[in-house]
């Protein structure tokens, strides 16, 4: 349909909200768009498009039979232009755009979403708060603010911070954790040397990269068992617990086998890609309360680093962990300056404040962290129950990897007995 939508239709009040409407039937959404028309027409075939963009079809369809599945305009308000952007709009012959020339303005618009319409589903719900609003011709700017999901959308993070500080044996954090690097083109045999050394020097743990690939699922076994042993050879010659979580970024057809091979090896936990697998797959996982979730970010920039056209990162971190994610992976550059930006503190908002059905998640800095910075990311987390994924300081270390990996959880350690 898209721009097609911006003709007026002919009762304009099937989605307008009504006094009589029951919010507690809808959930909000705010976008912030920019518009090449007329802003409360915009809003208008915002709302078409994403529900019953036709009312009445002479001797079919009325307004009646669907006025409970229509998405409703709440409110359209003009804000500071900032969405500018070189994005090409798109008219199209109708009667809206016939005889005058398109203005630009960029407006917040409250959408009210009929629970009925989305069902419960994840796979819907994202069809519907977002689906083909970005392709509508007349928006040449689009950031989705806020979509509260309803508290039963769920499962909600099931294992959250505190139980992965006991799962993985820490009393008091940061988790030290190595990523598997180089994630592809290295044999067996020295990926298990590298993850026993940075182990036994110090490392809480190790976890398989998200470019890791396994041809068969043979495979895949027998790196697992293989990292499993590492692990457990690690913990006794070091006296301490170590934890390995595994990757199920795979195809769809390949998840439920390398899930049951996951779960009888005794995995700390697991790590997929909801941006790429989809949140549902997430949702599935997180239910079985089997394995904690590292839900990792790949893909996900792409639609929240651009501010002119993006669902906002806190936004997702929210959906995210409503859907079952134990871990989530904060932004690039979190954790580098401190105090927190509005972006970032928002951010860490969606990841730790009190949510009903969901714990706290546990945030994961990654990206060049230093040991002469731990008071820094502790002062952005808010607190020590956080991860640290470190591999490019402990790889480059001029005495090698297993003395840099003790030198940073002697760092760690030393910290922590300054603060009890």
């Amino acid at each position: 349909m898209s721009s097609g939508n911006l003709v007026r239709p002919s009762d304009p009040s099937c989605f307008l909200w009504q006094d009589h409407l029951k919010a507690e039937d809808y959930i909000m959404a705010t976008y912030r768009v920019r518009c090449e028309c007329d802003a409360e027409l915009a809003a208008i075939g915002m709302a078409m498009e994403q529900s019953a963009s036709t009312v009445s079809i002479m001797g079919y369809v009325n307004p009646d039979q669907v006025t409970e599945s229509t998405i409703r305009v709440v409110t359209v308000c003009q804000v500071e232009d900032t969405l500018k952007s070189n994005i090409v709009p798109y008219m199209l012959n109708t009667d809206v755009y016939a005889g005058q020339t398109p203005t630009g303005c960029t407006c917040e618009v409250v959408l009210a979403i009929p629970k009925k319409i989305v069902a419960g589903s994840w796979v819907q719900w994202l069809n519907v708060v977002i689906g083909e609003l970005p392709r509508l011709g007349f928006i040449t700017g689009f950031q989705l603010l806020k979509a509260q999901l309803p508290e039963d959308f769920g499962p909600g993070a099931s294992w959250g911070a505190l139980r992965l500080m006991e799962r993985f044996g820490v009393s008091k954090g940061p988790i030290l954790c190595r990523s598997m690097r180089p994630a592809v083109g290295v044999d067996i045999d020295t990926m298990a040397r590298l993850n026993y050394d940075v182990l036994v020097g110090g490392f809480h743990c190790v976890k398989d990269d998200e470019l890791m690939v396994f041809r068969t699922t043979v495979d895949f076994a027998a790196h697992v068992e293989r990292m499993i042993s590492v692990r457990d050879a690690a913990g006794k010659a070091s006296g301490e617990k170590k934890s390995y979580i595994a990757t199920l970024i795979c195809e769809p057809d390949e998840l439920e086998r390398r899930w049951e091979i996951c779960c009888t090896a005794g995995v700390d936990g697991v790590l997929i890609a909801p941006f790429i697998q989809g949140f549902g797959t997430l949702s599935m996982l997180a239910r079985k309360q089997e394995l904690p979730i590292l839900a990792h970010n790949t893909c996900g920039e792409l639609l929240s680093r651009n501010p002119v056209w993006c669902v906002h990162e806190n936004v997702w971190t929210h959906w995210l962990r409503t859907a079952g994610a134990d871990w989530l992976v904060t932004s690039g550059g979190f954790g580098h300056y401190y105090p927190l930006s509005d972006t970032e503190h928002e951010l860490l908002k969606a990841m730790i404040e009190p949510l009903k059905g969901a714990a706290p998640v546990m945030p994961i800095l990654q990206g060049g962290k230093r040991p002469d910075e731990l008071e820094q990311y502790k002062n952005c987390c808010k607190g020590s129950d956080f991860m640290l994924i470190v591999a490019s300081w402990v790889d480059s270390h001029h005495q090698g990897l297993a003395s840099a990996a003790q030198e940073f959880r002697d760092t760690v350690d030393a910290y922590t007995e300054v603060e009890d």
